[in-house]
């Protein structure tokens, strides 16, 4: 069952969520429903929704694929900026080995993220990989 801490939402602090999960690819709808639900409620512009949630779902798969027990979501909204943190437990990675599978299906991930994120950082650690990402509304509620 996942856990969602409530938003905050005094303006002076700006606003937080954040979903714990099993990090597993049948959660990963979830993530994405939870996080749309949440930025709904902030009224983040809908443009930027639409790009929160293509971030989430290849976030959540990423840390779906490569965790071992769990992938949290933390989400804050301050001035504009949305940032979104997705951390797995999985081992760091190392070099990756050439793949036999089409380049179509795997591996362009992050790569989407990029595009649609203002800044994009991935962490590495002993236990996981944190990937923080920033995207910047730029446009009035629609």
């Amino acid at each position: 069952m996942p856990l969602l801490a409530h938003p905050r939402s005094r303006p002076s602090a700006g606003r937080q969520a954040v979903l714990a999960l099993p990090a597993e690819v049948r959660w990963v709808p979830t993530a994405r429903h939870c996080v749309a639900a949440v930025l709904a409620q902030w009224r983040f512009p809908a443009a930027g929704r639409d790009s929160a949630e293509l971030v989430i779902d290849e976030l959540a798969a990423n840390a779906a694929e490569h965790g071992h027990r769990d992938m949290t979501v933390h989400l804050s909204l301050h001035a504009g900026d949305l940032r979104i943190s997705v951390t797995d437990s999985g081992a760091p990675a190392g070099p990756r080995p050439p793949r036999d599978t089409d380049p179509d299906e795997h591996g362009r991930g992050l790569a989407i993220v990029a595009l649609l994120a203002d800044e994009v950082r991935v962490n590495e650690g002993p236990l996981g990989r944190r990937v923080d990402v920033v995207l910047r509304a730029t446009t009035a509620e629609e």
